[in-house]
């Protein structure tokens, strides 16, 4: 089955991209594009254009000229630099450097170094398609190498016991959420995370930065080879345990309809790559630290597509039978 014809096309992505942008002007009245753009000329030292995929909350432009390997990026709220610069310290090169540049009017300003290559959304089409197998493994285990890179070089302070049990306790707090609201056919998947949660918070199991948006605009390959370049927006990185994350793994093994997910037609041979090249990485763990790693991973899943936005959001409540959101949980979490 060929999955790709289910992926976005560019036209699409283009159509959403002119749409944010005039969304974010229309909800920052005080200044203009034109005023963004000459202030992130001025940076750049040269005409700048839109990035071919833009965010909800910012606004973002690169350097037109290929010397200046830049990106300057509008928000309307500030990004902790601190964070950047712990994920890049945990990721390297797969993070790129950010550097605040001042404020336009309410809008916080940063210059980052441009991550080559294209976003996972605008290159899914063909990395799915029959015969491109060889790039996607290539993705695969960049993802696993990415990932490893948290395993290997957790943070270097440990949480105190008031954070880790504060943690626990709100990790337990929504998988009863999702247990009280969830569909039934979730319920022995929820109870086995439920009696596994504590392996997360073992003194020895690592406290990692994850990244919170592992999807597709994030994710950035080279056209022609597969490779992951990049991964972007790092806004929401969370200390939390190793695994956390790891759901993004199904972003680039699949796509989404509006009514179905798509599995590649060998996504099972390329977990079992994902998983080799991961623990070929890290080294022998005991069985605790794997099943922690699985338990991580599925909890990772139910927090990310088990509620109508994330948990931590004000009002947000657990899906209920017929939504569509529903497939990603039944595609991921399911047997």
């Amino acid at each position: 089955m060929d999955i790709s014809v289910y992926a976005a096309r560019a036209e699409d992505i283009d159509v959403l991209s002119t749409f944010q942008i005039a969304n974010f002007f229309r909800q920052h009245k005080s200044i203009t594009r034109d005023d963004c753009n000459h202030r992130a000329a001025a940076i750049v030292k040269g005409p700048v254009s839109p990035t071919p995929i833009q965010g909800q909350a910012s606004y973002t432009v690169v350097a037109d000229s290929s010397h200046q390997r830049k990106v300057v990026q509008f928000r309307h709220t500030a990004l902790n630099i601190g964070i950047v610069r712990q994920s890049r310290q945990t990721y390297g090169d797969f993070v790129p450097n950010c550097e605040f540049r001042g404020m336009v009017n309410d809008l916080y300003m940063y210059e980052m170094d441009l991550v080559a290559g294209v976003a996972f959304c605008g290159a899914r089409r063909w990395l799915l398609a029959p015969g491109m197998e060889q790039h996607l493994l290539r993705t695969v285990e960049d993802f696993a190498r990415f990932f490893a890179s948290a395993w290997t070089k957790p943070l270097g302070s440990k949480q105190s016991p008031d954070v880790a049990r504060g943690l626990f306790a709100h990790y337990a707090n929504i998988v009863d959420q999702l247990s009280h609201g969830l569909p039934d056919r979730f319920q022995l998947k929820l109870d086995e995370m439920r009696r596994g949660l504590p392996l997360l918070f073992r003194p020895d199991y690592p406290m990692v930065l994850n990244h919170d948006d592992l999807l597709e605009m994030n994710i950035h390959v080279n056209e022609d080879t597969g490779h992951i370049t990049g991964i972007v927006d790092w806004a929401d990185a969370k200390t939390a345990p190793f695994g956390i994350s790891l759901g993004g793994l199904e972003t680039v093994l699949g796509v989404q309809t509006s009514s179905s997910w798509f599995f590649h037609p060998d996504h099972n041979f390329f977990r079992e790559r994902f998983w080799s090249a991961f623990y070929a990485l890290i080294g022998p763990l005991a069985d605790d630290d794997r099943r922690a790693i699985d338990i991580g991973r599925v909890f990772g899943l139910f927090r990310t597509h088990g509620f109508d936005r994330r948990p931590e959001k004000k009002n947000a409540v657990p899906l209920a039978e017929g939504d569509p959101g529903l497939v990603c949980l039944d595609a991921f979490c399911l047997p």
